[in-house]
């Protein structure tokens, strides 16, 4: 889940002391050329390399293949299956279970289908055989890049050591990628509860759930499991959705999903989860009423709270590598940890955006570092990001809010919200609307921040990226033809 998905979760509009993060991650170094291995070790000895990448997501997978074309010997160590959390429990996955829940709940309202729940079958097996597309691609082309594949758990003795299984491997600079997971629940009962990673292993939904969490997870999950007739109820900590997310956007979705039959519990606080007779029962509190416990029942419970890095077993401690204080690598401007022949990529970070794009970019970015070419730096100011729920978000700048601190007064901002009900929902009867917020440079019209609510945004925010990253003003949206009809039209005035 990429995404992304806003509370601990970090898919979300960057604040602004992670925007300077970023920018300070991604000033020009100087390229660190490494002394290649031979490739013929001699037999009985550790197995040596120039790089070994722990990891096969998102980011490992983009250093190791990025590492090889520049002619360095790599080794890339993985335990599971190769893709990472995007591939196999994330990005991929659940975009494809979005799709089929709108499928479903096209049926459902058009030829008085069954309520969606027997499609869940059928979407999960069109889950699974492109994960294992997407698995077998990622080997071949690692393998044809020249990347070496050692499938099991790795522990570091040194940070040029590693020991996997009964083998040595020998290295002159280590690359973790390990990614992140799905916090537990910590709870009595918590153990009751699923994880995001779960769901793609399940082969039916049950008729009503308790999602708990507010972020761009638990609200993705939200959305589909309900398209697929599931009730849901959602157990929000924070008093809006995805409290990261412009304040616009949150209380427009917040209204979207309550018209869907969502039922939204913000300011709550989960103390106990119970079973009995077939169901689980949630105990919370919420804000202003903190001594009255609530519960509410439902067949099954979902804990999307959040995610933390994998680091464990690793041995990380045991070599002197300083982790942040909830559990991730700490980094330098140059991704190195405080062993400088150790790096960290990805959302095993101690401070990192848990985007796809952003593990790639940096992985990418290492390689080029390493074995001596010095690539175009990715801009990490300007990151677009998605919500796929229904209606979709999508979003790239500032919030209104981060424009405000930025500028250090309200009256240098100012915003432009439009709410239409688009096409798709005026034929098919609904009048949910969609949402456009624009962010602006009260002075010099500068577009600062784009926020879009609808279920054409996150094809329409990629392409603002680039605008924003010119100086895209709201004069050029005025003064350019708009494409008819379309919801990006509404955009330019």
């Amino acid at each position: 889940m990429t995404k992304r998905q806003a509370t601990p979760e970090t898919t979300t509009p960057a604040p602004a002391k992670e925007r300077r993060r970023a920018r300070e991650i991604s000033a020009a170094p100087v390229v660190e050329n490494v002394p290649r291995r031979k490739r013929n070790g001699r037999p009985g000895k550790a197995r040596e390399a120039d790089l070994v990448v722990i990891g096969a997501g998102s980011g490992g997978v983009a250093a190791a293949r990025r590492a090889a074309a520049l002619g360095a010997r790599v080794i890339l160590v993985e335990r599971d299956a190769i893709g990472g959390t995007c591939v196999n429990r994330g990005c991929v996955p659940k975009k494809m279970l979005s799709y089929g829940a709108t499928w479903a709940a096209i049926l459902s309202d058009c030829l008085s289908h069954t309520g969606g729940k027997e499609d869940w079958r059928d979407a999960i097996v069109r889950v699974n055989a492109e994960v294992a597309r997407l698995n077998a691609s990622y080997a071949q082309r690692l393998t044809e890049a020249g990347v070496e594949i050692l499938h099991g758990e790795a522990r570091l003795t040194s940070p040029t050591e590693i020991v996997v299984g009964n083998e040595t491997l020998r290295t002159r600079k280590t690359l973790i990628a390990t990614g992140a997971r799905p916090r537990v629940l910590p709870v009595p009962g918590g153990e009751l509860a699923s994880t995001s990673d779960d769901v793609f292993t399940w082969q039916t939904v049950p008729a009503s759930m308790v999602v708990i969490g507010g972020g761009y997870i638990a609200v993705e999950l939200a959305s589909i499991l309900s398209r697929y007739g599931v009730k849901v109820d959602l157990l929000v900590r924070e008093d809006r959705l995805l409290p990261r997310f412009d304040h616009d956007v949150s209380a427009a979705l917040a209204g979207a999903l309550a018209a869907k039959g969502i039922r939204l519990h913000f300011n709550t606080e989960v103390t106990l989860l119970s079973q009995a007779n077939g169901a689980t029962e949630v105990c919370y509190t919420q804000d202003g009423n903190p001594g009255r416990t609530q519960t509410v029942r439902a067949q099954a419970v979902l804990a999307a709270i959040g995610r933390q890095a994998n680091v464990e077993g690793l041995g990380l401690e045991d070599i002197g590598i300083e982790l942040g204080e909830k559990g991730g690598i700490r980094v330098d401007r140059q991704f190195r940890s405080s062993e400088r022949a150790l790096y960290a990529v990805g959302d095993c970070m101690a401070e990192n955006l848990h985007l796809t794009p952003v593990a790639i970019a940096q992985g990418r970015w290492v390689a080029d570092r390493l074995f001596g070419k010095r690539g175009d730096l990715a801009d990490f100011d300007i990151v677009p990001t998605a919500v796929f729920c229904e209606p979709a978000i999508g979003v790239v700048g500032m919030t209104e809010a981060q424009a405000i601190e930025d500028a250090g007064k309200p009256e240098r901002i100012r915003t432009e919200i439009k709410r239409f009900v688009s096409l798709e929902n005026r034929f098919g009867g609904s009048s949910q609307q969609s949402m456009i917020k624009l962010v602006l440079n009260a002075r010099s019209g500068r577009v600062l921040g784009v926020h879009l609510m609808d279920n054409a945004a996150p094809e329409i925010i990629q392409a603002l990226a680039v605008s924003l990253r010119l100086g895209l003003k709201a004069s050029h949206l005025k003064t350019t033809l708009p494409l008819h009809p379309t919801v990006a039209e509404e955009i330019f005035g």
